[in-house]
């Protein structure tokens, strides 16, 4: 069966932290070899017409390129420590709502919801197994917080409640472009609306993988691979500061 490489995890120009409109989006992630992206923007800026506007320019962007786009909005609790992205056409549930809130209406209305980034400000420690029939995954690989390689907290926690890995660039620009890709069955033939949302049945039933480089993501925390990875990701938590510092003092200087 042919797989669809979606990148995952897309904040667009609809978010306040990103300024990539939709069509630059395509175009980039469609030339890293990507077929389509889960689009989720920020609840902090969203209301229900923006929420309407997003869909339909996810569908009329995804019909006139053939590049699939798969709406859907991350939430955050009220502390801004838990995200939980969400996909597919569920109402707008308000800004900074209650997670244990939007993790059971999200199913309800047949949407699937994400646990993100566990590693950033520690969100792992506020996880609720409780969650777990009402989830579709926990994110094992987020570029932006886990750099090289998986998180290993979240990859153990995935097999031991039986919820999938998932992977995320969380793109707010091309320093998150990564090959990190979810992939789905290709669904039928259609317009944008009715395949994002044969992708959304898929994660529902967890017909789904997250790779990277093509490969499983469990075995980058396995064996020689994923003693490399461990190596290399220490280098980049030492290396980023300081290119950080530079970069901020090239910026100061022109």
């Amino acid at each position: 069966m042919r797989e669809l490489r979606l990148a995952p995890h897309i904040h667009s120009s609809f978010s306040d932290d990103s300024d990539w409109e939709l069509p630059r989006l395509i175009r980039v992630l469609r030339r890293a070899g990507f077929d389509g992206a889960l689009v989720c923007d920020h609840d902090r800026t969203m209301d229900a017409g923006t929420w309407a506007r997003i869909q339909h320019e996810c569908d009329r962007l995804g019909d006139d390129t053939g590049f699939l786009l798969v709406p859907g909005i991350e939430y955050q609790d009220p502390d801004h420590i838990v995200h939980l992205p969400v996909f597919g056409r569920a109402p707008f549930y308000g800004r900074s709502p209650i997670i244990d809130d939007v993790v059971r209406r999200a199913r309800e209305d047949g949407a699937a919801a994400i646990f993100a980034h566990p590693q950033r400000r520690e969100a792992w420690r506020r996880f609720d197994p409780a969650w777990t029939p009402y989830l579709t995954g926990i994110e094992a690989w987020n570029r932006k917080y886990d750099g090289v390689r998986p998180n290993t907290w979240a990859l153990a926690q995935a097999e031991q409640l039986g919820l999938p890995a998932t992977v995320a660039l969380d793109w707010h620009g091309t320093r998150q472009l990564y090959p990190l890709a979810l992939r789905v069955p290709s669904p039928p033939r259609g317009d944008n609306r009715q395949r994002s949302g044969a992708v959304v049945s898929s994660m529902l039933a967890g017909r789904m993988r997250a790779t990277a480089f093509g490969i499983d993501v469990a075995r980058f925390d396995q064996g020689p691979l994923g003693r490399s990875t461990r190596g290399f990701e220490s280098l980049r938590t030492w290396a980023a500061p300081k290119v950080r510092q530079i970069e901020n003092s090239l910026r100061g200087q022109s």
